[in-house]
């Protein structure tokens, strides 16, 4: 086949596609278009206040969609507990309708409403006031080149159109308003965190007293009355529970949920920032049952959720996670002078506190007070490293005692052997971790060598 007649042949395909393009466009139906009466101002199709407004139903194929007034401001949908809806976006429906306007009055006195759809309307609306007054509207075809659906309300019989996205608002299923968070916390509120498990309970709580010198925010109750790990607790714990979202319920889902299932409890004290006031404590409760995959079970208010493994698992971690290491740890805005015993010797460091000034006196001496400062935090910096097993206790390593300035904050930390390579930490009694000896080996040598040459002054 020669070139030119290969070039006639794709001319003449093309001359057909044009033909056919022309044919179908120019069947189109696009009367109930013609002589729209377009404004740049708007036509105002309904009006009413929400203050006014009952009730607004809207039918269409998804099912039947009522939405009532509860409250100032509160609606109720299908008469469902207000618990099991999303409050504001039935009351986001109610806002769609109750201002309806539109720049396209398209038909006054229509002979033919099914050129609209109006004769089997997509969406039926009716709105119920307070005063009993009760208002229709009905909803058709979407209009192929305005983009807009035609509209008409009772007893004004003129066909408009109006905006797609209000459209897909009143045809949203049941289904759209139970979709939104039951569990919602704001995690600055949360003043206490309980894990009931099996092995173990596990409660920590927020100090009641903070300021400038406090060390640890977070304060564990159980299983060990200690200081928490902070860092840990906003990272692995707060961080997940601002996560959760329990957004659809599973229906008839087992759970796989047992008496000895974990247990959280999240006591919520809400702050209101334009008051500056508290609210009333509540507690909210999370049951944690079966994981599946890369998902977990759990159950709030009786319904069953699934949540990402991750986000929950800190529910099954161990305490010794959650509590300080720092279990030599006491505020030195709180102690008026620390001794530390140890192979014979005891060594008392005052403190005199000044404002926010402090000065330390060493074995009598005065001494450079940048120097002893490190050597404090050297001292509360002893981490443990493990949990005291109930092994068998021998001699005394090394002795801590804080003074307090008031009696209340008198500590004593005590370190007894309990192999070549551990010691056991006693704290006021209580004998909870393990620590290893080469810390307490390092940090005896360097405060002899604080001892030796504390560079001490003069009075």
């Amino acid at each position: 086949m020669s070139k030119t007649t290969k070039s006639i042949i794709i001319a003449a395909s093309v001359i057909i596609v044009l033909i056919v393009g022309t044919i179908v466009i120019s069947n189109i139906d696009t009367s109930k278009d013609n002589n729209v009466d377009t404004t740049d101002d708007l036509y105002s199709i309904y009006s009413a206040d929400t203050t006014d407004i009952l009730s607004v139903k809207a039918e269409s194929e998804n099912g039947t969609i009522t939405v009532k007034s509860i409250g100032d401001s509160e609606w109720s949908v299908n008469d469902m507990d207000a618990s099991e809806i999303d409050s504001s976006k039935a009351g986001a429906l109610v806002g769609t309708i109750s201002t309806l306007s539109s720049k396209n009055k398209i038909e006054e006195n229509p002979v033919d409403l099914s050129q609209y759809g109006l004769d089997n309307p997509q969406v039926t609306v009716t709105v119920e006031k307070k005063n009993g007054q009760i208002d229709k509207m009905i909803i058709g075809d979407l209009s192929p080149t305005l983009g807009e659906y035609f509209v008409m309300k009772d007893g004004d019989n003129t066909v408009y159109t109006m905006y797609d996205f209000k459209v897909d608002t009143l045809k949203k299923p049941i289904s759209y308003y139970k979709e939104f968070n039951r569990f919602n916390i704001n995690i600055d509120n949360i003043n206490d965190i309980k894990i009931v498990r099996s092995d173990e309970t596990i409660e920590i709580r927020i100090l009641s007293n903070i300021n400038n010198n406090t060390n640890n925010v977070w304060e564990m109750v159980q299983p060990y009355q200690s200081g928490a790990n902070d860092d840990y607790i906003d990272n692995k714990i707060l961080a997940p529970i601002e996560e959760i979202s329990l957004t659809t319920p599973i229906e008839n889902a087992d759970g796989g949920f047992s008496e000895k299932s974990p247990v959280l409890m999240i006591t919520v004290k809400p702050y209101d920032n334009s008051t500056g006031k508290y609210g009333e404590e509540y507690t909210e409760t999370l049951t944690i049952g079966r994981t599946e995959g890369d998902m977990t079970y759990v159950k709030y208010k009786e319904q069953v959720f699934k949540v990402s493994s991750d986000i929950i698992s800190f529910a099954n971690d161990s305490s010794y996670n959650i509590v300080s290491k720092l279990q030599a740890l006491v505020d030195i805005s709180e102690v008026k002078s620390v001794t530390v015993e140890y192979n014979g010797a005891e060594h008392t460091i005052d403190i005199t506190h000044n404002d926010s000034d402090m000065t330390f006196v060493l074995d009598g001496q005065k001494v450079d007070t940048k120097i002893t400062q490190a050597i404090y935090k050297s001292i509360v910096g002893l981490a443990v490293d493990g949990v005291y097993k109930d092994e068998t206790l021998g001699d005394t390593v090394m002795k801590i005692k804080y003074k307090g300035i008031k009696s209340s904050s008198d500590t004593e930390i005590e370190f007894k052997s309990i192999d070549d390579l551990y010691c056991a930490l006693i704290r006021n009694g209580k004998t909870e971790f393990t620590i290893k000896k080469s810390k307490l080996n390092e940090f005896m040598d360097l405060f002899n060598t604080y001892v030796e040459n504390p560079e001490k002054q003069g009075d």
